[in-house]
């Protein structure tokens, strides 16, 4: 998962049809599913936090 701010923000426009400065949370997982990403919006600007997920 190499996307940022303006790719899940891009992701968000178009797949979901949503707008990513609406103030929700936009969570997104990677196909392996050890990494996801989340996307909000705080009223000042775009947060991305990103976790990266062990095995067993």
């Amino acid at each position: 998962m190499r996307s940022g701010f303006n790719g899940l923000a891009s992701k968000v426009q178009t797949a979901l049809q949503e707008d990513p400065y609406s103030g929700h949370v936009f969570v997104f997982r990677g196909k392996r599913g050890d990494i996801i990403k989340l996307l909000w919006w705080t009223g000042d600007g775009l947060c991305l936090l990103a976790k990266r997920l062990e095995r067993g």
